[in-house]
């Protein structure tokens, strides 16, 4: 199977990743991954460092001065990606391993029997599964996955969550500009498949994960989430209304 390179964002996570999680995954794979520090004021890029120190041949940082945001540090990590490891897939995750690695195997092998150019995972309350949210951050989701699917439409359950994987040649296009939001740049990425003309339905898959726990000390605010309606407008805003439209395209071309 095709080996992974995961884009990891990370502002002030220090006391929050899990050493023995990722040492155990970089010890028993030979996938990569690749660190964003964005411009984290506590110790996250000394913990980095000696993860780079003990795998140097699987990991990368980019260190990032100051803070640009979610969106743009999985941007930048992913570009990095694409140069200095053109031929694995391409996915991002977030820091505190709500996705667990054990589900990177999972995804790692839906990869290997379809031809998926991305497949993200779902976090859908079911018997047999581990998935625990806080209530108001689940309630607060569904409305927006609603929203999103309203407006794409098309039929996501889970847009908003952290993982997802993509093939190389498709990540380039995606992430070769910055996104017009902080953090519902999820609703871009699906929009902007849909505008270079890709069917969601034959060229993604949305992964039920069998393990999401929500671990607390999230880096969106209050006010974030008061501001994620004017972010939404944007979106709308700045993209074309119709799918498959030539003169956005350009914008995406090899």
């Amino acid at each position: 199977m095709r080996l992974f390179t995961i884009i990891i964002p990370c502002y002030n996570e220090g006391q929050r990743l899990s050493i023995c999680e990722y040492q155990n995954f970089l010890s028993s794979n030979k996938d990569c991954i690749i660190f964003v520090n964005d411009g984290s004021t506590d110790n996250t890029l000394l913990v980095l460092t000696n993860f780079l120190n003990k795998f140097p041949q699987q990991v990368l940082i980019l260190n990032l001065p100051n803070n640009v945001g979610k969106a743009e540090a999985i941007r930048l990590g992913v570009l990095l990606a694409l140069k200095e490891t053109s031929n694995n897939l391409i996915g991002f995750m977030d820091a505190d391993l709500a996705t667990p690695f054990s589900e990177v195997e999972i995804i790692k092998y839906v990869f290997s029997q379809h031809n998926y150019k991305m497949i993200f995972g779902s976090r859908i309350l079911r018997i047999g599964a581990h998935i625990h949210r806080f209530n108001t951050r689940h309630y607060l989701g569904r409305v927006m996955a609603t929203l999103v699917s309203i407006y794409l439409d098309q039929p996501i359950y889970d847009s908003q969550c952290g993982a997802k994987f993509f093939e190389p040649e498709i990540a380039n296009k995606i992430f070769i500009v910055p996104f017009v939001s902080r953090w519902l740049f999820d609703v871009e990425i699906f929009k902007r498949f849909l505008l270079l003309g890709y069917s969601l339905e034959d060229t993604c898959y949305e992964l039920p994960l069998h393990t999401w726990i929500e671990k607390g000390g999230s880096k969106i605010s209050i006010w974030d989430f008061i501001k994620l309606p004017i972010e939404f407008v944007n979106i709308f805003l700045h993209y074309p209304n119709k799918d498959n439209c030539l003169d956005y395209r350009v914008l995406y071309q090899d």
